[in-house]
């Protein structure tokens, strides 16, 4: 039976990069970020699913089926691990392993050792203002409006955290800023965990060009064909404006700066610092115009609603409605 690894981290922590250097060592497979999990895990409030039928009957139906018996939990998770075993039979090319690796995964993670007890977990963190920048670069072309990735940067990075100190025993923990600077050290112990030899005589090749799939980093694969630190302090240059240092400074603080801490990251001195620039000041207005202006419209009509629904029609004949 082919084993599962799953690489558990928040978006833009570097998981794609692991998940390459992973697959180098000949010991595994993989297929990009197959998100798969999410249909099956993930009942409560945190996940709203988009489909076809109406996801709080679902829920209603769950609910009911697990006041009518006791059992309900343990079949259905025994289900999901049969299902998943023999999926990832299938895509692992004849491999001892296969890593299923999805950003949201952060969320139902508590879950997913439940049906998988005996999986290994290798959980990947990086500096969360780090993170916040670049899904700025990345997703939203260098403009500072998150709000689609709340559930993520605060969420996210509570279950995360929870889900460590509730099991540090028996997964392993890396961050992304020492697997760039100190690579062999890092894999060498990932590699003692996972019981692989010579894990870090991946670092000799160039990275494989693809996990895969069509989902996963769209710009680390195409940049490096080599491991790199070059990105990691570069994301300082992203708060470049009162508003986005606003930001950073209300995201560290309370329960966030305590779990921050504890990882080992701070809130970078240098953003503390206030500039009388007029490129800083203008800047800042610029990112709070577009902010508040993105976010009054997504609760006023969501911008994806009517784009998706056109979409789904042309594709499907009817129409879908989402909550």
């Amino acid at each position: 039976m082919v084993k599962p690894i799953f690489i558990l981290s928040l978006p833009r922590s570097g998981s794609t990069l692991l998940q390459r250097l992973l697959m180098m060592s000949g010991y595994c497979s993989s297929l990009g970020e197959s998100s798969l999990l999410l249909r099956f895990l993930g009942g409560d409030s945190v996940l709203a699913r988009r489909a076809t039928y109406w996801e709080f009957l679902v829920e209603m139906g769950l609910e009911d089926a697990r006041a009518a018996w006791s059992g309900f939990d343990q079949a259905y998770y025994a289900g999901v691990q049969d299902l998943m075993n023999r999926i990832y039979m299938g895509l692992s090319d004849g491999k001892e392993w296969f890593i299923d690796k999805t950003p949201r995964y952060s969320l139902i993670a508590e879950e997913i050792i439940k049906v998988f007890p005996d999986a290994k977990f290798i959980v990947l963190w990086r500096h969360p203002l780090a993170i916040a920048a670049s899904m700025s670069k990345t997703f939203l072309k260098g403009r500072w409006a998150l709000d689609d990735y709340e559930n993520d940067l605060y969420e996210g990075f509570v279950r995360l955290d929870s889900f460590c100190r509730k099991h540090s025993d028996c997964i392993c923990q890396l961050r992304y800023e020492d697997l760039v600077s100190e690579p062999v050290d890092q894999l060498s112990r990932l590699g003692e965990y996972l019981g692989w030899d010579s894990l870090p005589c991946v670092l000799k090749d160039e990275l494989v060009t693809t996990a895969g799939g069509r989902l996963g980093d769209p710009t680390g694969v195409k940049k490096y064909s080599k491991l790199s630190d070059a990105s990691c302090n570069v994301w300082h240059e992203q708060y470049n404006n009162w508003f986005r240092r606003r930001w950073a400074r209300k995201y560290v603080s309370g329960d966030h700066e305590k779990m921050m801490e504890n990882l080992g990251y701070c809130f970078p001195p240098e953003l503390m610092q206030v500039s009388g620039r007029v490129s800083d000041i203008w800047g800042g207005v610029l990112d709070w115009k577009y902010s508040t202006k993105r976010r009054q419209r997504k609760f006023r009509s969501p911008n994806w609603v009517s784009r998706v629904s056109k979409k789904f029609y042309r594709q499907n004949g009817y129409y879908v409605s989402f909550r």
